[in-house]
């Protein structure tokens, strides 16, 4: 019988209390934050609307969806621009979604095998399709469906 060689290219974003885990063909770019739109009546984990190549991108916080306060964005402040393509392949009302960064991203292959289902993991967190250990280590798969539902729910209401 054949072993299942596939392997999938990620990148590992650095945040400050985790590390998440996307597909690498889901991400555009990693940007300096400049200016940001802000709303008033938005949910703390929105930060805003950021401008990227002439377009308004989401900027979301994934401590702060969990809970966590976090300190403000500045200039020196690192975000992902993610493509939000939905699971069944098609492109979303919000093409674009940011997250802010506090580390640097590691682009990693990975095969199958190597990702375990966490068990151990108490945390439940809305922007978190999966938590993973890969060769031991903690991360969260990112999910982009509902981060994009976040938006468009927040931008329902407004």
């Amino acid at each position: 019988m054949a072993k299942d060689t596939q392997s999938i290219k990620c990148v590992i974003l650095t945040l400050r209390n985790n590390n998440v885990i996307v597909p690498d063909a889901l991400v555009a770019e990693i940007i300096s934050v400049k200016d940001i739109e802000t709303s008033v009546n938005r949910p703390k984990w929105y930060l805003g609307d950021m401008k990227w190549r002439s377009v308004s991108v989401p900027l979301l916080s994934f401590e702060t969806a969990a809970g966590t306060e976090v300190t403000k964005v500045n200039l020196n402040t690192q975000a992902v621009v993610l493509y939000a393509v939905a699971k069944d392949g098609e492109v979303s009302e919000i093409p674009y979604i940011g997250l802010v960064m506090s580390g640097v991203p590691h682009v990693s292959t990975f095969s199958r095998e190597q990702f375990k289902i966490d068990t151990e993991a108490l945390e439940d967190h809305p922007m978190v399709a999966q938590h993973v250990r890969i060769d031991g280590a903690s991360v969260c798969i990112l999910d982009i469906d509902a981060m994009v539902n976040m938006v468009s729910e927040f931008e329902l209401a407004a």
